[in-house]
């Protein structure tokens, strides 16, 4: 007698388990080399098994993509809304928690920004609906930050590519830094992310600390 298929709400958890097993093996290998076996093997199921949710590597590391960028959105909507009424202290803060999770997440991050052409997906990290998401979380807190008087006159379209990449360039700098240990390399970022912080507030007449 033939198995009976899985239910929807299985190969639903199959393949989100099969997401956040893979973000897990990342982490461990340290490269994107991850085999479907042990992924299979993780999630407790066949390789052959698997393909029926993700058609080769490729589709699932373009999943797990997607998550990365979908998980590290959420940490930084969670800085929003604990901050609303602050977007000076949520640009900080926020951006804080963007440092965190790429130190504490190397591979994934490196996998979302820097992904291989064989994925076949846009370099523009923006261009997916998470990525976008992202972006527009940034673009909204320096909006509200310039309604408070910060950054008058500024195209913030233009401001947010520099404020990112000046995050994204010292992460990745870090990240590449192999012999620095995980404190300097918090130490490091950070300071980026306070350089920043005090050119913005010394837009404001009424400026607060960046610290």
């Amino acid at each position: 007698m033939p198995m009976p298929r899985p239910r929807k709400e299985q190969e639903l958890d199959i393949a989100r388990r099969a997401v956040d097993e893979t973000i897990g093996l990342l982490a461990e290998r340290g490269d994107l080399d991850v085999p479907l076996t042990a992924v299979a093997h993780a999630i407790g199921c066949t390789a052959p098994a698997l393909y029926g949710y993700f058609r080769n590597k490729s589709a699932l590391l373009r999943a797990v993509r997607d998550e990365g960028f979908n998980r590290l959105y959420r940490e930084k909507l969670a800085v929003f809304e604990q901050m609303r009424g602050d977007p000076f202290g949520y640009l900080r803060d926020g951006s804080y928690a963007y440092v965190r999770f790429a130190l504490e997440n190397p591979t994934l991050y490196r996998l979302m920004f820097t992904p291989p052409p064989r994925l076949g997906v846009s370099d523009d990290p923006w261009s997916s609906e998470a990525g976008s998401q992202l972006l527009n979380l940034l673009l909204t807190g320096l909006r509200c930050s310039q309604g408070k008087g910060f950054l008058p006159g500024i195209d913030l379209n233009r401001y947010s590519f520099m404020f990112w990449s000046t995050v994204h360039g010292a992460v990745s700098l870090t990240l590449q830094n192999r012999g620095m240990d995980p404190s300097a390399k918090w130490d490091t970022a950070r300071e980026a992310v306070d350089t920043l912080m005090e050119i913005i507030a010394a837009t404001c007449p009424d400026r607060p600390s960046a610290s």
